[in-house]
């Protein structure tokens, strides 16, 4: 049996501090927990965005990303794009010797192979917080600030 207390926080006008917290998201993105540390929330509150993200509040705006296009097949679709983006080069010197060649744009790419991988949930454990990868993904700096191969 359903208590009174619970039908009311269902029925509750969304707080303060989650529209706060839902308009930065709007507006810049970015992580939900950075949203609700911005808003106001403490920082052991945002370390949990389930507080945010379980409401009807967020649920209202999902809905309404929906509604406004924000489709998963539109999000998926995105992504796949950019992880085939190609730039155009002109190369040459005068204007009459000069060529435009398309290449693949592999630091656009990255990024959205990047988000792809976050949005998968393929993402590492995050054991190796303090070290350096270089240009070529090798390992620089290990825990401890001890050279690593």
């Amino acid at each position: 049996m359903a208590t009174t207390e619970g039908k009311k926080k269902q029925n509750r006008e969304p707080t303060l501090k989650q529209k706060k917290a839902i308009a930065i998201l709007g507006e810049k993105g970015g992580s939900i927990s950075g949203a609700m540390r911005e808003a106001g929330y403490s920082p052991m509150t945002a370390k949990n965005p389930d507080k945010l993200t379980n409401t009807p509040a967020f649920k209202t705006f999902l809905d309404e990303l929906e509604k406004a296009g924000v489709t998963d097949a539109k999000i998926a679709e995105t992504i796949s794009e950019g992880m085939n983006a190609t730039k155009t080069i002109v190369m040459g010197g005068e204007s009459n010797e000069s060529f435009v060649d398309i290449q693949p744009d592999h630091q656009t790419r990255h990024k959205f192979v990047e988000t792809a991988i976050k949005v998968k949930g393929h993402v590492r454990p995050a054991d190796n917080i303090g070290n350096t990868v270089n240009n070529f993904g090798q390992m620089v700096i290990g825990k401890g600030g001890k050279y690593e191969d």
